[in-house]
């Protein structure tokens, strides 16, 4: 089987960061209590994202973590892979399997605590869908650049596939579908449709001034259109757990547009509002509004405001500042478009992989924080006055990828 490169995926535009190594001892604490606060599952790497030492854990806690923890337990799970992760129900889901071969790993956690394999896709890229228990979405490229297989997620096995070979651009180098973006609202798929070259396999090397997606009826998996939204470059960047899009309690599906290959001139987020399956043209939040040569890759919608993340300083054409210490937590008025700044917590890092960087869980809002000049590998909850405040701190285990409840 392959393996998972995601740092290959990173570098395809700059070789920019510093190989290092970093190991942590596994230390022996009690085995995890019973649940009865709920299972929350973290995910923890050796090292900041940016070294080349990807391996980490999985671990789990009964209720929202407090004060000092770790994530080194007795049912800890060690990965061969972290970066980023998601949830759905009960399931956890990463994008390789423990040995670190790439494809869509499905863990359960038992009443003890302990991860238990429920089954593996192969090549599955990191884009994933899962739409409901019986049905998901997924591209493999062994199997076709033009088509979307489809799997059960209860068993993870693969149910058939969806041929958009008809979608086919002529004189373009490299086409794929869905491997960027998969995403779903009120019976429709969203597949993100990437032009780019053999060389940097979509990634960062659009060849059309265009964001394109191809919408698909879920109950008939028929094509129903294409959509098209003009001046932006591609919609998210499927090399992680983030899937870089977010579903708002309006209804509305919200996708970022990183403009990683493009020197972060017009980095934004654009929407299809609920009850609409195209883009909406009315609308469009544009990160150089605020600062120059920012980009998104985190939101949540909640209450008429969009939570984001900002860099202080602009962004660099070769990445060098962009896994720096320059990032800070802000709310978006989505009526009047001003925004603020969220207090009380300390510069963070990029939320490159993190799918829960900002996450409401049971009415709270919580921020990821990242920040190993001061030590501080945890989350923030929202309070009064945009101010937040420090929920727990990983002592030990390296840095976190993100936290999510099982329900």
């Amino acid at each position: 089987m392959k393996k998972n490169n995601t740092l290959f995926k990173y570098v395809v535009l700059a070789s920019i960061f510093a190989i290092a190594s970093c190991s942590k001892d596994n230390k022996d604490t009690p085995e995890t209590p019973g649940f009865d606060k709920g299972k929350y599952v973290m995910m923890t790497t050796a090292a900041p994202f940016g070294n080349n030492s990807q391996n980490g854990y999985f671990g789990v806690s009964n209720g929202f973590p407090s004060g000092n923890t770790t994530n080194i337990k007795d049912n800890s799970l060690q990965i061969a892979q972290s970066f980023g992760f998601r949830t759905y129900g009960q399931w956890v889901f990463n994008q390789a399997n423990t040995q670190g071969d790439a494809g869509l790993q499905k863990y359960t956690v038992d009443d003890q605590g302990k991860f238990v394999s429920e089954g593996f896709l192969a090549n599955a890229q990191p884009s994933y869908l899962v739409v409901n228990e019986q049905l998901g979405y997924y591209l493999d490229p062994e199997r076709g650049l033009l088509k979307i297989q489809q799997f059960n997620p209860s068993t993870m096995q693969r149910t058939g596939e969806i041929d958009l070979s008809s979608l086919k651009k002529e004189g373009v180098e490299y086409q794929v579908i869905g491997k960027h973006t998969l995403a779903s609202k009120e019976g429709k798929l969203y597949a993100g449709i990437t032009y780019g070259t053999t060389d940097r396999q979509g990634y960062g090397d659009d060849v059309v001034d265009y964001v394109e997606f191809a919408v698909i009826d879920i109950a008939t998996n028929t094509l129903e259109k294409t959509i098209k939204y003009d001046g932006l470059k591609g919609i998210g960047w499927g090399s992680s757990g983030n899937q870089m899009w977010t579903l708002g309690d309006d209804g509305a599906l919200y996708f970022y547009a990183t403009d990683l290959g493009n020197a972060f001139q017009n980095s934004s987020i654009i929407r299809i509002k609920k009850g609409e399956t195209n883009f909406d043209h009315e609308w469009i939040l544009k990160s150089n509004d605020y600062i120059e040569r920012g980009t998104f890759a985190t939101a949540l919608v909640k209450d008429g405001k969009l939570y984001t993340e900002f860099p202080a300083e602009p962004l660099a054409a070769d990445l060098s500042n962009l896994q720096s210490l320059i990032w800070d937590y802000y709310v978006i008025d989505l009526a009047t478009g001003e925004r603020t700044k969220i207090n009380g917590m300390p510069k963070v890092f990029y939320a490159w992989g993190s799918n829960d960087a900002i996450k409401e869980i049971d009415g709270k809002i919580y921020f990821w924080a990242s920040n190993s000049t001061e030590k501080i590998e945890g989350y923030y909850e929202l309070g009064d006055n945009n101010t937040a405040h420090q929920v727990f701190n990983i002592a030990d285990g390296g840095m976190i990828w993100g936290i999510a409840k099982l329900q």
